[in-house]
């Protein structure tokens, strides 16, 4: 009798997975960024955004490194994108303050307020919190957005609309309505070095840069909302975006169709036995979450929290040693 296997992940599954994604955002986020900001953005990373897309991978019994795109990367690409992040700072100063100035008083109030506020955090807490952005940020939401979202995107819809609707799904989880074009254009970028190198780790290296040259302007303040830009800065962003665009094209027009892993995938009673482990974790965060949010039991320690993220890393690498995928 012939093995029940289903295709590979596609448009379906990442509304799926990113519907789970808010579910854990709003929940683990909300239990443990209130409490100890730094500490709750790393165990948001591993639970609730990275999670979800390593269980749809391993319930599609697909291996993770391949599924994922976490093969090696070229030197020339992992230096690419280091320089993209730093020419990207421009085009997306240009579209941010381009947003404000057309925005309504009260969105442009409520984007004051949250520049402040991170003003404040990275003066209080510098090193933790360039840690944090540059670190964590880019591997739970790389691997969500870029890893698994994006080619299962492109795997119903084809490259572009995969880069369009996988910049929105990650600019709309920042809920910043003045950055979101800012965010969606970082977004694209990242979802385009996905493509262009077949690999997530140039993706990886372009968002940590991106966020430690970010939170390096805050500390130097130079993302006080009530100072703009330089001309100058601005009309070299608007150049760069106009170029930026050119140069998509012409990586859109040389991406390959996107395909399934080399891999066949496995039975289904398997799929869902290698999957079972970091669903556990999944619920599990959840529900912690949730009666801690409605004060059912006192306050979970956040060595809680992070011994459960640290329990989800490991069962990730577990599952992804077992199926020797690269």
């Amino acid at each position: 009798m012939a093995e029940e296997t289903r295709p590979s992940p596609g448009a379906a599954s990442a509304f799926a997975a990113y519907a789970a994604l808010w579910v854990g955002y709003l929940a683990i986020g909300g239990a443990t960024q209130q409490r100890d900001l730094v500490a709750g953005l790393w165990v948001t990373e591993v639970l609730a955004i990275a999670l979800p897309a390593l269980i749809v991978v391993r319930a599609a019994g697909l291996p993770v490194g391949r599924a994922l795109g976490l093969r090696a990367a070229a030197p020339s690409r992992l230096g690419a994108a280091v320089l993209l992040a730093i020419a990207n700072q421009p085009v997306v100063s240009f579209v941010t303050w381009a947003s404000r100035a057309l925005a309504p008083e009260s969105w442009v109030k409520e984007f004051d307020a949250l520049q402040r506020a991170l003003d404040l955090f990275f003066s209080q807490q510098a090193l933790p919190m360039i840690l944090t952005v540059s670190l964590a940020a880019p591997l739970g939401e790389v691997l969500f957005f870029r890893g698994f979202a994006l080619p299962a995107l492109a795997r119903s819809w084809g490259p572009l609309a995969a880069c369009l609707v996988s910049g929105a799904m990650f600019s709309a989880l920042h809920v910043n309505r003045i950055g979101f074009l800012g965010l969606w254009e970082i977004g694209i970028l990242l979802a385009l070095l996905r493509l262009w190198s077949g690999s997530v780790w140039p993706a990886i290296l372009c968002h940590a840069t991106n966020n430690a040259l970010a939170g390096a302007a805050f500390l130097l303040g130079w993302e006080d909302p009530d100072i703009a830009p330089p001309a100058w800065l601005l009309a070299l962003g608007a150049v760069l975006l106009a170029a930026g665009v050119a140069l998509a094209g012409r990586v859109l027009s040389r991406v390959p169709p996107a395909d399934s892993p080399d891999a066949p995938p496995s039975p289904l009673g398997e799929r869902f036995a290698r999957a079972l482990p970091l669903e556990a974790l999944w619920v599990a965060g959840i529900l912690l979450a949730i009666v801690q949010l409605r004060r059912m039991v006192a306050d979970v320690p956040m060595t809680v929290w992070i011994g459960l993220s640290a329990a989800a890393v490991v069962a990730a690498a577990v599952s992804w040693s077992r199926d020797g995928s690269t």
